[in-house]
């Protein structure tokens, strides 16, 4: 465990590059194992919460992953600078834009169930600053920089950052800036970084996970398409479950050039 840092710190990320981490291939029997696991279970159920206890949930989290992001970040060979905006909005989402901003919405922390849940959802944003995907093709830089200082317009209206180290942000800011779409690639490379940013911030990798199940009950999606904007469900999990087992034989090891083993299918 490295040392906290400030959650607000001015650094730029760095420049793009090629994957930070070759996600293995999964068999179709992992597949399988996955869509079985999410079909018995139910979807999740959101429990309302106040905005000052989703205030409190979602900035005692941000606090504890922003050092973990960075040092992941570190080892990547870039450096990432974090500030926290919370979006009042009841839906369970979150998403990256600029230059390291994180929207959380409410309905994130309304949705999970504990700490190591909500924690699964921002580290996954953060991963695709340390992965670079933000601003790895020319469109998504200029769409980024717009959505920017969109941003940056929308909390120009607050009093700045809060004691609590989170931005306040204004209602549906995270669905405006979903419109950032990443591959399946890269949303596969960003669970698999979220898991290693889980793993330095100290959470239960494995509860975490349960994240990731929950949200494979809610979209009830069971085959990812052409078309999908993410990987289904159990294709998500079966991912997320070979980089985990992957990282951890390599002791959660990252490096600019990345590591991973590609899993010939069954």
């Amino acid at each position: 465990m490295r040392s906290a840092l400030p959650l607000l710190v001015l650094l730029p990320l760095g420049a793009c590059a090629d994957a930070a981490y070759q996600v293995p291939v999964v068999s179709p029997a992992a597949q399988a194992a996955a869509s079985a696991e999410i079909q018995q279970g139910q979807a999740p159920v959101r429990r309302p919460l106040t905005d000052e206890q989703a205030k409190e949930a979602i900035a005692r989290v941000a606090r504890r992953l922003a050092p973990a992001g960075s040092a992941v970040c570190q080892d990547l060979g870039r450096q990432c600078a974090w500030r926290f905006v919370y979006d009042p909005s009841q839906e369970l989402n979150a998403a990256a834009t600029g230059e390291g901003d994180i929207i959380v919405q409410r309905g994130t922390a309304e949705y999970a169930r504990n700490d190591d849940q909500m924690a699964f959802v921002i580290a996954h944003e953060m991963a695709h600053h340390a992965a670079n995907h933000v601003r790895s093709t020319n469109t998504r830089a200029q769409l980024g920089a717009a959505l920017g200082g969109v941003l940056a317009s929308v909390i120009g209206s607050y009093a700045g950052l809060q004691a609590d180290g989170l931005v306040q942000g204004a209602a549906g800011i995270g669905s405006q800036l979903a419109v950032i779409s990443y591959s399946k690639a890269q949303e596969r490379e960003a669970d698999a970084i979220g898991a290693t940013i889980l793993h330095e911030a100290g959470y239960d990798v494995g509860e975490a996970r349960e994240m990731l199940v929950a949200l494979g009950r809610l979209s009830g999606q069971t085959r990812t398409s052409l078309l999908s904007t993410h990987p289904a469900g159990p294709d998500r999990v079966a991912s997320f479950d070979a980089a985990v087992a992957d990282m951890r034989a390599v002791n959660w090891q990252l490096s600019p050039q990345g590591v991973g083993r590609s899993v010939t299918p069954k």
